[in-house]
């Protein structure tokens, strides 16, 4: 069986990018950088090898703690996020997926940062930071 692709892009068309096959970890996100990024309660991330297709100059990285290596690149031309960099990997925003999200999420981190008003998929494990 041949691997999935998936695509997605920024509002304005300028980034492009891909995943393929399945993601190492899909989650929702309770952490208040995310929180404050979306601004939404969460967001819904797949951990997983992102192909930039075009756009990559077009970026604007923002590292909040400088020499953490996490980065959340946007879009300089619409804003819209396009992907973070983590330690561990890159992390690909779900709801942008052309077609919608096909993945489904597996856990909930950071937790502890969580509000009171998320009580979404209360029956996925939950974690205080990454698994």
């Amino acid at each position: 069986m041949a691997e999935v692709t998936r695509t997605w892009s920024c509002m304005c068309g300028s980034f492009e990018a891909k995943v393929t096959g399945d993601p190492a970890l899909a989650c929702w996100c309770h952490c208040h950088s995310c929180r404050k990024q979306t601004g939404a309660a969460m967001q819904l991330g797949v951990w997983s090898d992102v192909e930039i297709i075009k756009g990559g100059d077009d970026l604007i990285g923002f590292e909040k703690t400088p020499g953490s290596g996490v980065v959340r690149n946007s879009c300089a031309k619409c804003g819209s996020f396009c992907y973070k960099i983590l330690p561990s990997g890159k992390v690909a925003p779900l709801g942008a997926l052309e077609g919608g999200p096909t993945v489904k999420p597996t856990c909930h981190i950071f937790v502890a940062d969580k509000g009171d008003q998320d009580v979404m998929f209360p029956e996925l494990p939950q974690h205080d930071a990454f698994p």
